[in-house]
């Protein structure tokens, strides 16, 4: 019997350092049984540092971990999954070419005679776990085969395979539909009602108030509360985790778009094994106005990006034309030269080099369309003005331009990228996942960034996992649903529900039934 001193889990005084910095400085984090925990803060809070310690990632500098009355120390990520800890990682750690069994079992299967893999038993374990916890995932097909609400569900097989009792989940609703979220949910109070405990990472406010019990509020690696749900409301919860008024919605004006600066007819793009990914979709983006792109995770929205950039080749009859010149095939040096902007959905590999400086990602596409005075030589009186520009201006928190990018929170890289390309005076901007996994202080920041860039005139092609900001921003909303382009009409036209249903590949019938 657990008394009032005694929590299931218990972190107490912990603290961790990388050089200078204090990521965790004296936090206690107590959580009880058969619960959900929320964990929120800023980007840099510490959450992840904090997680990554409970998972064996990383040691502390100082402090304890008890669970259960125990006190535990964990010597690698392998002894704590031993000791029950189970972490759901924001990026899907699965390999896409094995079966969705094979990844459940990866480096912990059963054998027979201490050598031989015993797939029958495997298989029995996986089959029981979906049967007392109703998942129903395919376990045969190929991870590359299925939708990204069942990634989710197979990420969470894993780690009860593996004996999880307390799961930890980093931003789990990143790319999920609200029916997705709805899903999940689902799955979690099923989890609790069989004496899992919870550990949830994210962002979205309404979702903490949802399904959370509790909830930490971390800020500069300190804790700055412990509340419940029904003690607090969600203002008050973003000031407590910003320190300041934080608006929870896009301050959006009426627009009066000008002229077409970007048209996209018949456009059709297949992968490299032939197959159609995107199927004779048309569109276009006007001066001054943000058109949004909501889809599910693989629905082809990656092609349609690639193709506009010049990343990929668009089949025989499509057509792009950027302010009437047909750009269709061209380069990425041929984009940014004409003055379009591109943020990709992977901020750390496609955005950016992890092993770079601050100063060496911020110059990255400036360099192609703007060039320095001199041909041979960089001119770092120039490189540090333009990357002074960039951090001073999208207010990046770090210790200098020859901090390398990797060092950085989420949070402070993407406001980097999307820094580097709104002040380059680029005509158009495609952005993907512009606020994926930040905080709402983050959000706030760069939806004001990008509001701002079209009220100067220039266009912004917005595609997005995240509906809400798709809907927040958008004048205009399509969406990409196994390829094909849906017309979900203008700014707060539709609600969230319908507009979800249309990315399932619900029709307009089903839609307003």
């Amino acid at each position: 019997m657990q008394n009032e001193e005694q929590h299931y889990l218990e972190m107490r005084n912990i603290v961790k350092s990388f050089g200078p910095l204090i990521a965790n400085n004296n936090i206690t984090l107590k959580v009880e049984k058969a619960t959900v925990h929320a964990l929120i803060g800023e980007n840099g809070a510490g959450k992840s540092t904090l997680m990554n310690i409970l998972s064996g990632i990383y040691k502390p500098d100082y402090g304890e971990i008890i669970i259960d009355g125990k006190k535990m120390h964990f010597r690698n990520s392998f002894d704590a999954a031993k000791n029950g800890i189970g972490m759901v990682f924001q990026e899907f750690m699965l390999f896409d070419d094995l079966t969705v069994i094979e990844n459940i079992v990866y480096a912990y299967e059963k054998t027979r005679y201490g050598m031989f893999i015993d797939k029958k038993k495997n298989r029995e374990k996986v089959e029981q776990i979906c049967r007392d916890y109703h998942f129903n995932i395919p376990l045969d097909a190929k991870v590359s085969e299925i939708p990204v609400s069942l990634l989710q569900q197979v990420e969470i097989v894993k780690v009860l395979y593996k004996g999880a009792e307390i799961i930890i989940l980093d931003e789990p609703t990143s790319v999920l539909t609200p029916q997705g979220v709805q899903g999940l949910f689902k799955a979690i109070r099923f989890l609790i009602k069989n004496g899992k405990t919870i550990i949830l990472i994210t962002h979205k406010l309404k979702e903490v108030f949802a399904i959370a019990d509790e909830i930490t509020v971390l800020r500069d690696g300190k804790v700055t509360g412990n509340v419940k749900p029904s003690e607090i409301t969600e203002n008050e919860l973003a000031n407590m985790m910003v320190g300041r008024e934080v608006l929870l919605e896009a301050d959006k004006d009426p627009v009066e778009p000008g002229e077409v600066i970007l048209e996209v007819k018949n456009l059709t793009v297949k992968d490299k094994e032939g197959v159609v990914r995107v199927k004779n979709v048309n569109f276009d983006v006007h001066a001054g106005e943000i058109v949004g792109i909501a889809g599910v995770a693989g629905s082809g929205q990656q092609f349609l990006v690639e193709a506009l950039f010049g990343l990929s080749d668009a089949e025989k009859g499509s057509q792009i034309l950027f302010n009437g010149k047909d750009i269709t095939n061209g380069t990425p040096r041929d984009a940014r030269l004409m003055g379009i902007g591109y943020i990709p959905q992977d901020r750390l590999n496609a955005g950016g080099n992890p092993q770079g400086t601050i100063w060496e990602n911020a110059i990255m596409g400036y360099h192609v369309a703007h060039g320095f005075k001199s041909k041979v030589f960089l001119d770092h009186k120039e490189i540090d003005e333009f990357s002074d520009r960039v951090v001073a201006q999208f207010n990046v928190k770090t210790q200098g331009l020859n901090e390398k990018l990797k060092s950085l929170s989420g949070g402070n890289i993407q406001k980097l990228i999307v820094g580097r390309e709104s002040i380059q005076d680029n005509k158009l901007l495609i952005i993907e996942d512009p606020t994926r996994g930040i905080d709402v202080g983050a959000i706030e920041f760069v939806w004001e960034k990008l509001l701002a860039i079209t009220r100067e005139g220039k266009g912004i092609l917005l595609v997005s996992h995240e509906l809400n900001e798709v809907m927040q921003l958008s004048d205009r909303i399509y969406v990409i649903y196994n390829g094909v382009l849906i017309e979900a009409g203008n700014y707060h036209e539709k609600t969230e529900q319908e507009i979800g249903l249309l990315m399932l590949g619900g029709g307009e019938d089903d839609v307003w039934k």
